[in-house]
């Protein structure tokens, strides 16, 4: 048995951790010798001090709280972190680990702290230079507008930043850390592609991932976000079990790309398609058409003494009639068709689903009729009249620039005629109509040369 506690003794000495025991209120009765390199003092002085002597006076009160709930039962272990005092006056940062022992000496039984400790300054700065460094980084994030997620796959919890929260409008508290009912927050327009090119980017095809995609915020509304992210940890298989990225509210460059878009779709004026959009459309329609057997009807309409209006009122009373004008084709028209304006007082209108000629008559009855009703502009009663060429697909083109041209022949007929009406490229001679147009208009030139 003494050999065995020779045995014990030599080891604690020797022990790179530092050990030693205490009598129950703190004060050392004996310590190995890493103890003694920690702190700095010699074991004959540490023998005459306390366990709480040691700790930096910050720490004192804590640290003995502790020790008498682990000596009164409390708990049956102790593990913390706090700063001893060297004896050079400089400070460390350790890991202590106490345990209650118990000597049974017969009559009576005594308690004794052992205590061991470890120095984890190096530890503890790098943590806190850590938390410096995501404390800098929050800042430039947040400086910059940006939000931050971190993604557990394995854990299934996903966590951001205080500024992901304010960007949709939500506490912290009550944003989703579950990543399904994160990604059920994604309009169902965006989330197939979204979930593609995440987990394209899981899988180990590309480098990292971007999408932009509307995420509901806190009030139902629609906010326009680009994620950016990549996987940070992977597993011994190469699956991904970390990503992390950031998020960034693009709802604003959404709104000015689609009021751009917009613009180079639309008049400024009325705000009707225009011709770029007129031609996409009909060639859309005209497809529709071939598919089911059916036929597109293409109306190119004119106001009749227009000119006179500009002339006698001025432009801005003339653009007032143009809108006035947007405005009634639009609402005589039905959803699935489409009006522009081509400029001018030219405007072209597609008509689909038109069973019959007839349905495209009554139409063009109705819309010239709401056209004839005077327009009240500015304090003034102006009324006009209007011509209408009508070209049908397939009967008259199979494709968008013949029947607008056709349309546009068989109104320029109309207006031959006295105009204020509408009239069928079918019952048309092309041919005929078209010198006839070229000899008007060069002599329109004519004229206006003679008159310089």
């Amino acid at each position: 048995m003494l050999e065995d506690h020779h045995l014990y003794k030599a080891a604690i000495e020797h022990s790179p951790i530092g050990i030693g025991l205490c009598a129950p209120e703190g004060r050392f009765l004996d310590v190995n010798r890493a103890l003694c390199a920690l702190t700095g003092h010699e074991a004959q002085t540490l023998r005459t001090r306390g366990l709480f002597d040691l700790c930096h006076p910050d720490h004192t009160e804590r640290a003995r709280d502790s020790v008498e709930a682990l000596l009164s039962g409390q708990r049956e272990a102790l593990s913390m972190e706090t700063r001893f005092v060297r004896q050079d006056g400089s400070t460390v940062w350790v890991q202590a680990d106490l345990a209650l022992a118990h000597e049974d000496s017969g009559a009576s039984t005594s308690k004794h702290l052992i205590v061991q400790v470890q120095d984890v300054t190096a530890r503890r700065l790098a943590l806190e230079s850590l938390r410096a460094s995501e404390q800098r980084l929050s800042y430039v994030l947040d400086g910059a507008g940006l939000g931050t997620f971190d993604w557990s796959t394995r854990a299934r919890h996903v966590s951001f930043n205080r500024r992901t929260a304010d960007m949709l409008g939500y506490d912290p508290e009550d944003l989703p850390n579950d990543p399904d009912a994160w990604f059920s927050m994604v309009h169902p327009q965006d989330a197939a592609l979204s979930a593609r090119r995440i987990y394209r980017h899981l899988r180990g095809d590309v480098e990292s991932f971007e999408v932009e995609q509307r995420m509901r915020g806190s009030h139902g509304q629609w906010i326009w976000i680009a994620a950016r992210g990549r996987v940070t940890e992977r597993d011994a298989r190469g699956m991904a079990t970390r990503v992390s990225g950031t998020l960034l509210d693009v709802t604003k460059r959404r709104a000015m790309l689609d009021q751009a878009h917009h613009l180079a779709l639309h008049d400024p004026l009325t705000d009707l398609p225009n011709a770029r959009l007129l031609r996409d459309r009909l060639f859309v329609a005209i497809q529709a058409a071939r598919r089911a057997r059916g036929q597109v009807a293409v109306v190119f309409i004119d106001l009749d003494r227009f000119k006179p209006v500009n002339d006698e009122y001025g432009h801005g009373v003339g653009d007032l009639v143009l809108k006035a004008t947007a405005m009634r084709l639009r609402s005589g028209l039905r959803a699935s068709d489409t009006v522009a304006r081509l400029g001018g007082d030219e405007f072209v209108a597609i008509l689909t689903h038109c069973a019959t000629r007839d349905d495209v008559e009554q139409t063009l009855e109705r819309l010239i009729n709401e056209l004839q009703a005077p327009f009240r502009v500015e304090g003034h009663v102006l009324s006009m009249g209007v011509s209408a060429g009508v070209a049908l697909y397939p009967a008259d083109g199979h494709d968008a620039h013949t029947l607008i041209r056709n349309a546009d022949a068989a109104m320029y007929e109309v207006k031959r005629a006295g105009g204020n009406g509408f009239g069928f490229h079918a019952s048309l001679n092309y041919e005929r109509l078209m010198g006839m147009r070229s000899r008007d208009r060069d002599h329109d030139l004519d004229g206006e040369a003679d008159a310089r």
